[in-house]
């Protein structure tokens, strides 16, 4: 069967959301990482936000993550996402098998590194590349074009892994992967109302409550916000109802918040001392989806002595970066009946046309 060349593809593998940026399309998908299983057959009954509702609600169904820590952990699944969108959002062409730029930690381990190229090349990707997620958070938000200094740092939380990179004349100088995120603030505070509460609540929930009224002490002029939240009560086993305030969520996210900011820290120490001076006049980018947790610039400028500062776009900054290396590197590429037998690493950024 004659195979269609397909739009130049970029993905975002988030443990907990993947996106999807295609050629002349912009960011096509935001969808949940997860999939819905059939306990009994095997069989994927869902995929995205449907297969997410399904959680806890359906015996006969378990929830999958085939991401983890920003890589394939369970290599069918993470094939299967992979070739569902991209046959979706090329509509018609079932059989397309597109450039592919992937994001990946910058810490990616060789067995991760064999089961993500694996995963793309039988999803249907005709040639892979793949790029450390700072690198192309830096690209996305704009930190490397001529307008901006020569030296850039960005530290993308994400839900598992916080990646800190510094970047320098184009190329990564120094960067460091921590194994913490906005999944560790969600399993903190479910642990600290199952202890003060006796009430049991899922992670979803003590995700919007995060979301609603989470802040890094201390609070300063921050009003004190409320949230309602429905669990399970331990002890009866009964559905039952609590009041979380902005202190309570902020006592029990102040571990992992500390483990984020040790990480930045670690990222920032590798530094020669000839950039090291740079970095004053620079600052700290923060991307990915934890970054907007009120009071962490605060806390890592503290910290740190650098300023700190939400970029824009942070879900999106480095599915849109990758974009840019896809666009900008599309006169460089093979005919495309050649295929790349192993997949190129990008630890240097690509001259941009401007």
């Amino acid at each position: 069967m004659w195979d269609f060349a397909g739009r130049d593809t970029a993905i975002d593998l988030g443990s907990a959301t993947v996106r999807m940026h295609v050629r002349d399309r912009g960011v096509v998908c935001r969808e949940p990482s997860v999939l819905a299983r059939c306990r009994r057959t095997g069989r994927i009954l869902a995929l995205g936000s449907p297969a997410r509702d399904m959680a806890g609600r359906n015996p006969d169904v378990t929830l999958v993550r085939p991401i983890r820590e920003g890589a394939p952990t369970e290599t069918d699944e993470a094939e299967y996402l992979m070739r569902y969108l991209v046959r979706k959002h090329h509509r018609r062409h079932y059989t397309a098998r597109p450039r592919l730029v992937v994001t990946v930690p910058s810490g990616l381990t060789s067995v991760h590194y064999r089961a993500l190229q694996f995963s793309a090349y039988q999803a249907g990707a005709r040639r892979l590349t793949l790029v450390p997620t700072p690198i192309a958070a830096a690209i996305g938000m704009g930190l490397t074009s001529s307008a901006r200094p020569e030296v850039a740092v960005v530290a993308d939380i994400g839900a598992d892994v916080t990646d800190v990179g510094v970047i320098s004349f184009g190329g990564l100088v120094t960067s460091h992967t921590a194994h913490v995120g906005g999944s560790a603030l969600d399993r903190a505070i479910v642990a600290m109302v199952r202890r003060e509460h006796n009430v049991t609540l899922s992670v979803s929930t003590a995700e919007q409550a995060k979301l609603e009224v989470g802040a890094v002490p201390p609070l300063g002029r921050r009003p004190v916000r409320q949230t309602v939240v429905h669990g399970r009560d331990v002890a009866t086993g009964m559905p039952r109802e609590i009041v979380l305030t902005t202190v309570d969520v902020g006592r029990a996210i102040a571990g992992p918040v500390a483990e984020i900011v040790d990480a930045v820290q670690a990222g920032l120490a590798g530094c020669s001392p000839e950039i090291s001076g740079d970095l004053l006049g620079v600052g700290v980018t923060l991307t990915g989806g934890c970054a907007r947790l009120p009071g962490l610039e605060r806390l890592i400028r503290e910290r740190t002595g650098l300023a700190a500062r939400i970029g824009d776009d942070t879900g999106d900054a480095a599915v849109l970066g990758a974009g840019e290396v896809l666009r900008s590197a599309r006169s460089q590429e093979p005919p495309a009946r050649q295929t790349s037998p192993r997949p190129q690493v990008l630890t240097t950024i690509p001259e941009f046309e401007h």
